[in-house]
Parts: C-alpha cells; structure tokens; sequence
C-alpha cells in the first residue's frame, strides 16, 4: 500500500516472502512441533503473495482514489467517498471470481502446455535449495541413460539424457510414486544458478544454508531493516533527508532545478532495494522515461506556455500533460502484448493439436502393426517414453470439479450484488457489472498466459482495454467506466497470482488444492488490512498529496475522461501518437523474438531456453510510462539500486574462486536479501511515521526544505 500509493507499482514478491519466510521459521524451528517444510513454505508465500497484492487487485492505489478525485465535472454528484463498509464491500466483490477462473487453466497452461512461468519457477528452485529438496514433476518419464548426481548439501543432481539403461531408469522411476526429478542447472563446485525475469540468473553457493552462511544473511537482513527504518523516521523529523537538492548544488545554486523542475533526490534505501529486485533493465528503462518526460517534455511544454501552472501541478502543469505522453505509451504496449498474447497462444495450440494428432495415428499404426505380427505389450514402451504431457497431482489434492464450478458461480453473483449495493446511487447498471465479470473472465485468461510465457501480467493493460470497452457500453459514464476497469483488471490479477503460484507447486509436487485454499484465505484477510491501512493513510495524508501522488488514480481517471469525450489537453496529440507509436514498434519487436524463441525452444520437458539476451535491453513500456509520470526522485534511486545490482553480479563472478571472498559466493541472493531488508524497513517504519502524523506530532526541523520539494510535517 505504501509504496503503491507513492508510485503505483506493486510487486508479487513470491521469490523474497518464501526465503523470508524460510528465515523466519528456521529462527523459531526449536518451538515447532511440525517441521517447517517445502510444502508449508509454498503455502506461506501463496498467502502472502495474496494478502500483498491485493491494494493493487482492489484498486486502492488507482480506482478508490480516483473516485475520490473525480469533480462536477466528470460526475453531477462530484467526487465519490465510499465508507468503510463500502470499502469492504467493494473489496470482497472483486476478491475472489479471478481466484476461481484460474483453476481449470491450471491444467492446460501448466500441466498440459508446461508454460515456464519464469517468477513461478525461480520460486520453485529457491524453496528447493532452501530445503535441501529436488524439483519434481509427475507423468511420463523422459528418456535418462545415467544420473550423475553431485555431492553437495543442497541435494543437486545434474541428469544426462540418452537412451542407454533405459529400462532401469524407468523401472527406478515407477518406484518412486510416478514422480521424477528435475536437475538444478549447477557447475563442479556445486553452484545453483537459479533463472528468474528476464533471463536474470540468481547463483547460489552449495552451502548458502549452512550455519556460518546463514548467520551471515540473517544479520545482513536485520542490518539492512534498521538501516532504513531509521532513514525513514529520520526523514520524517527532518524532512530534507527525503529530498536533497542536489542537482542546485551541481548549479552552484544559481537554479532552482529541485524546487522548479522536480529533480531532487530522495536516497531512500527502499528505493534503492526495489531497484536491485527490479534489477537494472527495468531501471534503465524508467531513467529513461524520466530524462525524457522531466529533462526533455516538462521544459519545452513550460517554456513554450502550453500549460499555465506549475511544474509539478497534475491539472493545470508539465506533470499532468507528460502523464498523457505515459499514458499513451502504456496503451501502446498492452494492446501489442496482449494481441502478441492472442497469436502465440493460437499458434501453440495449433502445435499441439498437431503433435497429439501425431502420436495418435503412430499409436493406431502400432497397435495395428502389433495386431498383425502378434508383438507384446513392450512394443510400445518407446512411445510411452515421448509422450511429453504429465499425469496430474493425485486426484484429492486437486480442486473439486464442483467446488470450482459453485465457487466461480456464488463469487460472481457476490461480486454483483456488492457492486449493486455499494454504487446503486452512481447508476452503475447490472449489466455492466455482469458485462465486467464475463470480460475479466476472457481477459484473465490471456493475463495468465501473457504472464506464463513472459513473467509479465498485463493487468494494467486489461483495465485499460476495458476501460475503452465500456465507454461504448455506458457512454458518459466515468463511475461505471471506472469500476468496469477495476473489476477486469482485480480478476487478472488474481488469476495472475494463483497461478504462478500453482506452478511453483507444480514443480515441487505441492497440493494445488492447499494453494488455492492458500489464496482464497490471503485474499479474504487482506480485504480488510488493506481497507483499514487505506483509512489510516487518506486520514493522516492527503490523497493525492506530496507525499503520495498516487500517479495510477490521476492515470485511470485521465483515460476514462478521454474514452467518454474530453478532448486532450493543448499540443499532446503528436506526441502521445509518437511515442506510443515508438512503443509499439518496439514491444512488436520484443514479441516476435520472445514468441519465435519460445516456440522454437520448447523441449520434451517443457523447458525454455529463452529468448536472444538483446530482447532484455530494449526498453520497456510500462517501466518508461512510470519513470515518465513519477517524480525523477522515485526514478534515481532505483536507478541506482539497478546499477549496485548489476555491479554484484560482476563482483560474484570476478571473485567466485576466492576463498577470501566471504560475500561473493553467496551469490546473488544475498544481494537480494539485502535489497528485502530495505524495503521492508521503510514499509514497517513507516507505519510508526503513519501514527506520528496522526497524533499530529510535527518535524524537528524544516531547514533546507525549498518550496515544492518536501513538506514539513
């Protein structure tokens, strides 16, 4: 909530909630009675992924304050304020439908397609390596002339492929409950190399888990958390720690860039930790948009008197005209990807139908062959042997056809009736909300495809796209348009999260019907964490403000104006259409080579080789549009987190045989940890500032505060 709230950007964080999870019950494993296993830590992060994500899925950090900042103008009753109850209502209507539209797709993208979920599965191979457990998957058995296996804690074992001892491979497979192991990628020494987004590859030491290592992690985490929670109550009694002017000391203080243009920095280690998770890709990208959004757009439309109020202004200045530029670059990208989505998806299912239409008829010529010459049964163990699709989890560990059927049923009539009763005074038709439902429910399906293929759920992208969908069903209509969008996009996101998370079990042979348990109670609990967090926030702060400007509201409300007749502000047009024409072209580019890699690459076990490591480095669209409609001071930082982490991964490398280097060989992920650290200190602390502002207790000292950088509290 609180870093949503100040740039819009939530994360799933699967990967951090299971190490630290891990952290936090291997502290405390003398006072359990049941050990605290792969499948309870699965379990955890399911909960936590639900529980953390879900001010984005309920649209606390776009459409409740969207709502809230909506004039006469855009609605004849003004601004919308929904009370608490409403708030909860609101949440529960849309907390649960997208949760259920992912249990029959577990089977075709996970089992079936073995979609790679890149997230999903450095998820997996992190809670295996922490728990000293191989990746598993149930079925068909592949063809293993031999198993080398290296001697390590970490229980690796590195597997060559051939077709030597077939039979004897087979037979100790069968042995095994019908489930087989999956190698970690690992060298001589017994180094893990862990893939996750984007072709990032996370290393590991084979004794990251040992007692000497692990104290040194824990004590980095418990560093790392004081460090910022002390910057962040330090910022709060001296205000000018949160923005440094630096770039009018590089002047010579002869111009005011921090308090005129916006560029000041705020060195929060959060900031700076978000950017090392991010990684340095991302970050280039949103540098990127900020050099040209603030460096380049914010002056010219100033200088040029297209807009008439200050820089930072969001209605009347530079800020709000390049928010246009972003929105229509993010516009841009999600329809590309999203049609991207559409076609690959046709494509593989085509070759699929091919390959099964292929091993049929091979199948009938044998049987037939066997009819003829009398042969046994053995005959056909070479095609059991390539038949590449899985057997599923045994059958009372899967959802209940009939609980899943019930269950979409009951959370899509709640989520009708709570929107009914909730908004019945804005007119928000039924039908639209029925409309809504059955449109998240299609757009959901390719959210979660979009994010199996290329780790990314479009969600922002759907909202979008529904948002343009209804401006032709309820014409004028901004409340209806709004809560449409909200609606689509908590149902892909949702889906989204489940079932990254089902893949990360799949892959440890975890019970999907556990995980789906897992996200339904997260989801459930955090409806109200999160509307009581979101009270305590709009109470103590102004929304938006200059501590939150909650960028993704001003967003959604600026595109449901649009689609419903407001013209654009003054000299936009060229540019949002060449930007997003820009974008475009080069989302086009990074689909075809992720799509023609993907499909190319595609093994018996479903594996990816991923696409040409160029395709990273092309700049993304969204991460441009937030470094564009942000402040440049939320951009530097995380610049420089994704710089540190580059520089790491350098550093492992050049020292990873030396001895002496203590913090190399534990690789990336005590970087990582590091990076966890930070953020969760600012987002703890900051709940300790959140009560200090309520008891309106003010600042120490306002000294070097310039006008329009940072408030005194």
């Amino acid at each position: 909530m609180y870093f949503g709230l100040q740039t819009g950007w939530i994360s799933m964080m699967s990967l951090q909630s299971s190490l630290l999870g891990f952290a936090v019950f291997k502290a405390g494993k003398r006072f359990l009675k049941v050990p605290f296993g792969p499948a309870e830590n699965i379990v955890l992060q399911s909960v936590a992924v639900a529980t953390g994500t879900m001010p984005l899925a309920a649209g606390f950090v776009g459409i409740i304050p969207a709502l809230q900042m909506m004039t006469t103008a855009d609605n004849p009753s003004g601004p919308v304020f929904l009370s608490t109850g409403n708030m909860i209502l609101w949440s529960l209507a849309i907390a649960f439908f997208g949760v259920f539209i992912a249990v029959p797709l577990r089977k075709q993208v996970i089992v079936k397609e073995k979609l790679p979920f890149p997230s999903g599965t450095a998820t997996a191979q992190m809670i295996g390596v922490l728990h000293n457990v191989p990746l598993v998957t149930r079925g068909s058995v592949v063809k293993v002339s031999s198993v080398n296996t290296v001697s390590s804690s970490t229980g690796i074992r590195k597997r060559h492929v051939g077709r030597d001892d077939e039979e004897t491979n087979v037979t100790e497979e069968k042995q095994q409950d019908n489930l087989h192991k999956i190698e970690y990628d690992s060298d001589s020494d017994g180094r893990v190399e862990i893939k996750g987004e984007n072709g990032e590859r996370f290393t590991l030491d084979k004794n990251f888990v040992s007692e000497d290592n692990w104290t040194t992690n824990m004590t980095a985490l418990g560093v790392a958390f004081t460090l910022s929670g002390l910057y962040t109550i330090l910022s709060y009694f001296f205000p000018v720690v949160a923005a440094i002017p630096i770039f009018d000391w590089l002047t010579g203080m002869t111009v005011t860039v921090g308090g005129t243009w916006q560029w000041f920095l705020t060195p929060s280690l959060s900031y700076v930790g978000q950017g090392i998770i991010m990684g340095f890709p991302t970050t280039a990208s949103m540098l990127l948009g900020c050099i040209v959004g603030w460096g380049i757009l914010s002056p010219i439309v100033t200088n040029k008197g297209w807009v008439t109020g200050p820089v930072s202004s969001s209605s009347s200045g530079a800020r709000g005209w390049i928010l246009w530029v972003s929105l229509g670059v993010m516009i841009a990208e999600a329809v590309v990807s999203l049609l991207g989505v559409i076609v690959l998806s046709l494509i593989a299912h085509y070759r699929l139908r091919i390959r099964e239409q292929r091993q049929k008829d091979r199948r009938a010529a044998l049987e037939a062959s066997a009819a003829e010459t009398g042969a046994s049964v053995e005959a056909f163990s070479e095609l059991e042997l390539e038949e590449e699709e899985e057997d599923d989890a045994p059958i009372d560990q899967l959802v209940p056809l009939r609980l899943w059927v019930i269950g979409l049923i009951l959370s899509s009539a709640l989520c009708l009736l709570l929107i009914w009763v909730v908004f019945r005074d804005q007119h928000m038709p039924v039908y639209a909300t029925l409309l809504a439902v059955v449109l998240g429910c299609i757009l959901s399906v390719l959210g979660v495809r979009a994010l199996g293929s290329t780790d990314l759920n479009p969600v922002s992208g759907i909202g979008k796209v529904s948002q343009f969908i209804f401006a032709g069903v309820v014409p004028g209509g901004i409340v209806a348009n709004l809560i449409a969008g909200g609606i689509a996009e908590a149902g892909a996101q949702q889906a989204g999260d489940l079932m990254q998370d089902l893949k990360t079990g799949h892959l440890l042979g975890a019970s999907p019907k556990a995980q789906f348990w897992a996200q339904l109670i997260g989801s459930f609990f955090s409806v109200f964490i999160s509307t009581g967090v979101f009270k305590l926030y709009s109470s103590a702060y102004q929304l938006p403000g200059p501590e939150f400007a909650v960028p993704t509201a001003k967003v959604w409300l600026d595109l449901a104006k649009l689609v419903n007749g407001h013209s654009l502000p003054l000299h936009t047009a060229p540019f949002i259409w060449g930007f997003a024409g820009l974008f475009a072209g080069l989302t086009l580019l990074t689909v075809i080579y992720s799509d023609v890699a993907f499909l190319k690459s595609r093994d018996g076990n479903g594996a990816i080789r991923g696409r040409p490591r160029w395709v990273g480095w092309i700049p993304s669209g969204i991460a441009f549009a937030i470094g564009m409609y942000n402040l440049p001071n939320f951009t530097l930082a995380r610049f420089v987190g994704g710089v540190v982490s580059v520089w790491w991964d350098w550093h492992c490398k050049k020292h990873a045989n030396n001895p002496s280097a203590k913090y190399a060989k534990l690789g990336r992920v005590f970087l990582i940890i590091i990076a966890s650290g930070f953020v969760l200190g600012e987002g703890t602390f900051s709940i300790v500032n959140l009560i200090l502002k309520t008891a309106k207790i003010s600042s120490a000292s306002g000294v070097g505060c310039y006008v329009g950088m940072c408030t005194v509290n």
